[in-house]
């Protein structure tokens, strides 16, 4: 079964890139651009592991990962920034986010990433 991955950002070019890079490695993907669009799709098509952005132009990735701890615990959560702020990562550890990563990050980085934390063994698709 493939896993299913809710991605979420602001900038177009990231969301896509991060579609392209994972539907490459194999999974499923949804998108969506803001936190209201997020959470109708997690209600609707409970992804596994949700990769979000923190910083949103509406909602941000610590009200999305609060929702999705409290809906449904066992799903992973990855958050992403662009700043390397070590309280958001301290706030998001104590959230119970599973990952982490600073942009820009590597294809790889983002595969490897996802693929420890989904235990997937699924090496197909190109990394860079």
């Amino acid at each position: 079964m493939t896993e299913t991955i809710l991605i979420v950002d602001d900038e177009i070019d990231v969301l896509d890139s991060c579609r392209r890079i994972l539907k490459r490695a194999g999974f499923s993907c949804l998108t969506a651009t803001n936190v209201p669009m997020a959470l109708s799709l997690f209600d609707s098509q409970q992804p596994g592991l949700v990769l979000s952005d923190i910083d949103l132009v509406i909602g941000n990735g610590f009200e999305l990962a609060h929702y999705v701890r409290e809906k449904a615990p066992g799903t992973l959560i990855i958050l992403m920034t662009g700043g390397g702020d070590l309280d958001a990562v301290k706030r998001a550890a104590r959230i119970g986010v599973a990952g982490y990563l600073s942009k820009p990050f590597s294809n790889s980085e983002l595969i490897a990433t996802v693929r420890s934390l989904l235990g997937s063994g699924n090496n197909s698709g190109s990394t860079d």
